[in-house]
């Protein structure tokens, strides 16, 4: 018996197995986020108040390599409030401070969209799937989870300020799909992304903009995705303001898509309290893989604005508006267009 312990402690130590019980280094943050939403939809009788609680919990693991080399990933518990356990794909930090990220590794483009002010909390009335409008500026940067997404280095290529991501995905195993009520699978991917932020006087302005192309499995439909987009922010003090455009060719279920979609807003913070204001307009026209493109835009128009103050710290109370108004081929959507309002608290840690 003392030879068999002896040979196993030799081959854990051989194959590097003794390393395995040095834990990583794991990092945990989250929130929970209660309230009350109301809704006011612009058809009659249909008024609602209903709670709204979300909760999410993050785990992030990450070592460093004996050459310095920073190996990341984590997974989620709950996100907003889904059950399912999400687990994120691998990041390599290099010692340059570029890195790569691999498996789920989503699109260079949509990295790089910039971040417009808007109203804050939760409060909205719900879309109807008929209503194909773009819905954010990342619309259309899909990928497959097999594929990588490399960043440069701050300051890359020696212009102070610039930064780049580069992205590909494939799923060359998903089956050809026919006919017009079939839905479509994004096969491939590849996009890029540019972000530049510079000082202009009392303001740091950045601008980024990003491309991403994807092949879906539809022998049918006559458009694959191509979308772009791009858009700026300054910061001035306490006060930034931001707008930004997206436009395209995408696809979703059995629907082919051309749209675009314009947001601005602006947001100020005083001592506790973040004032938050934002619009954003948007439409498209969705047809049948095949057809041409010639219905009546599909259309969603927001204008919204939030009240957010620090209570203790990392915790926030919230109270917003937002006004919507929707078209689905170009006829009102009163189901779907109206007021809403929501008060709450965001706990985080």
């Amino acid at each position: 018996m003392k030879k068999e312990l002896l040979l196993a402690t030799a081959l854990a130590s051989t194959m590097g197995m003794a390393g395995i019980a040095e834990a990583g280094s794991a990092t945990m943050s989250g929130h929970t986020r209660v309230g009350v939403e109301g809704e006011n939809p612009d058809s009659s009788g249909s008024d609602t108040v209903a709670a709204d609680q979300k909760s999410k919990f993050n785990v992030s693991i990450s070592e460093t390599t004996d050459a310095g080399v920073k190996i990341a990933t984590g997974f989620t518990l709950a996100d907003e409030g889904g059950a399912e356990v999400n687990s994120s794909g691998l990041t390599l930090t290099f010692t340059d401070g570029s890195s790569l990220q691999l498996v789920e590794a989503g699109s260079a483009s949509a990295a790089h969209a910039v971040s417009v002010p808007g109203a804050g909390g939760e409060q909205g009335i719900a879309n109807t799937s008929a209503n194909r409008a773009p819905t954010a500026l990342t619309m259309g940067a899909g990928s497959d989870n097999v594929g990588f997404d490399y960043a440069t280095v701050a300051d890359a290529f020696g212009i102070d300020g610039f930064s780049a991501n580069v992205s590909a995905s494939f799923n060359s195993d998903v089956g050809t799909t026919s006919g017009a009520a079939a839905t479509a699978t994004l096969e491939n991917s590849y996009a890029v992304g540019v972000t530049y932020a510079t000082t202009a006087g009392d303001s740091t302005v950045t601008i980024g903009a990003g491309y991403n192309a994807a092949d879906y499995n539809s022998v049918t439909a006559t458009k694959d995705g191509a979308v772009y987009h791009i858009g700026g922010t300054a910061v001035t003090g306490d006060l930034t303001i931001g707008v930004g455009y997206m436009s395209g060719d995408y696809v979703a279920e059995n629907k082919q898509m051309s749209g675009d979609m314009v947001k601005a807003g602006a947001k100020y913070v005083s001592g506790d309290m973040t004032f938050n204001v934002g619009m954003s307009a948007a439409e498209a026209k969705d047809e049948s893989f095949g057809v041409a493109a010639t219905s009546s835009d599909d259309s969603i128009d927001k204008v919204g604005a939030s009240l957010d103050y620090t209570v203790a710290s990392g915790v926030t109370a919230t109270l917003g508006y937002t006004q919507s108004t929707a078209k689905d081929e170009g006829t009102n959507d009163n189901t779907h267009s109206g007021a809403a309002w929501y008060v709450g608290a965001t706990v985080s840690f």
